[in-house]
């Protein structure tokens, strides 16, 4: 569906995160030319529903496919894509070894870093590197229209996870303070619906990451707690059972975290306040 003068968005169904049951596939479009953002599960069917798509706009040339991290609800799409328009599929280079495992055979074509762009047509993408969610995790800023593809920095319900081994809850507060800066007009979530109220929806993800580790704080002020312990007084009866295990990295990321800036130190299997 076109969301704006240069933007589609094609909700494809992938085994992805409760509540989402779709990753966004994100076609970026002017003069012709294309680009297209993320390319989810590897689908027969989602992959000819972009197809048909991108052939209805009548686009001349898909100039590659750029991916903003690895995960297997997001990258694996590629190669379908990749072979049907024998276009280049493109990543940050902390994110090509996993990518790479994904798409064999396929390979990464280059890459992209922060302050790079690619143009489609008149516009042009402009890569932001941000970190958090995985540590090449890339957004793209359509600054012709204020339109910040985030990824899964920022989704349209629930919120992002943020644990080890990919998750860095310190880089991921920086990265949300940061695209905050940018003021954008709309947000394209990797998961969701568009997000026409960003300011709002930024700072209730930064909210909501200091809520918790506030919360963190105040338990282990009372007593020691095992990581379990911490994970089912936090989340009892707010999280589907099926992602439980993302309740427990989300706790432990938040523990990492807590432990770099010396607030909390793990003894024996608890953590207890410094």
């Amino acid at each position: 569906m076109r969301v704006t003068n240069y933007v589609h968005r094609l909700p494809v169904s992938t085994p992805t995160l409760y509540p989402a049951t779709t990753t966004n596939v994100y076609i970026v479009e002017s003069e012709g030319t294309a680009w297209i953002i993320d390319a989810g599960y590897e689908n027969p069917e989602a992959a000819k529903t972009i197809l048909t798509y991108i052939t209805q706009l009548a686009v001349k040339k898909v100039a590659g496919i750029l991916l903003t991290h690895h995960h297997p609800d997001h990258s694996p799409g590629a190669k379908a894509l990749a072979d049907f328009y024998q276009c280049p599929i493109a990543c940050h280079p902390l994110e090509v070894q996993p990518i790479e495992e994904k798409i064999a055979p396929f390979k990464v074509d280059f890459t992209l870093q922060e302050g790079d762009s690619v143009q489609a047509g008149d516009i042009n993408l402009t890569v932001l590197h941000t970190p958090g969610h995985t540590h090449g995790h890339l957004n793209f800023w359509l600054e012709e229209e204020k339109v910040l593809f985030s990824g899964d920095n920022i989704v349209a319900e629930g919120t992002t996870w943020i644990g080890p081994p990919d998750g860095d809850l310190t880089a991921y507060l920086a990265s949300l303070e940061r695209l905050q800066e940018l003021q954008p007009s709309l947000i394209a979530p990797g998961h969701g619906d568009i997000i026409r109220n960003p300011s709002e929806k930024i700072e209730f993800f930064i909210q909501r990451r200091l809520e918790r580790e506030r919360q963190i704080l105040e338990l282990l002020s009372q007593n020691p707690f095992r990581l379990e312990q911490l994970v089912d007084t936090i989340y009892r009866d707010q999280v589907h059972p099926s992602v439980i295990w993302v309740a427990e990295r989300t706790i432990l990321g938040h523990l990492e975290k807590l432990q770099k800036e010396k607030k909390v130190r793990q003894k024996d299997d608890r953590y207890v306040l410094i």
